[in-house]
């Protein structure tokens, strides 16, 4: 992949984050956590594969993408464990929330995943325009 086709990429899955985490917003406010915390966990994922997409990494599933931003950007000092830690705790609740038909969460708690997708896009938006990867 060239570096043009990566940068082309990671806006496209920042477009992508952006979408789920205005849409992750709107559910919350409709009162439909689980689906609020559903798209709040895209719009990380989709900020995370933007992130790998800028060293060139296009991970094969949810949980390596987890261990490559660990690897390459929380061992690098780049991004703060607290929000790789949210990321992963958003992959359980969206699990539950997609699948666990008994599950229903509380607007307390979804409020507070959608925030922690918020934060991880932040820091993911931050670093990607200081490297020139977003406008």
């Amino acid at each position: 992949m060239t570096e043009d086709n990566r940068r082309e990429n990671a806006r496209a899955e920042a477009a992508l984050g952006d979408d789920a985490l205005r849409a992750a917003e709107q559910l919350l406010a409709l009162g439909l956590p689980n689906d609020a915390v559903s798209r709040a966990y895209y719009a990380a994922f989709h900020y995370a594969r933007a992130l790998l997409l800028t060293e060139g990494l296009e991970p094969r599933t949810h949980r390596g993408l987890v261990a490559l931003l660990e690897q390459r950007f929380v061992a690098a000092g780049r991004l703060g464990r607290e929000a790789v830690s949210a990321f992963a705790r958003l992959q359980t609740f969206r699990s539950l929330a997609d699948y666990d038909v008994r599950e229903r969460l509380s607007p307390e708690r979804a409020g507070e995943e959608v925030a922690s997708a918020r934060r991880l896009v932040d820091e993911a938006r931050i670093l990607l325009r200081a490297g020139s990867w977003l406008d």
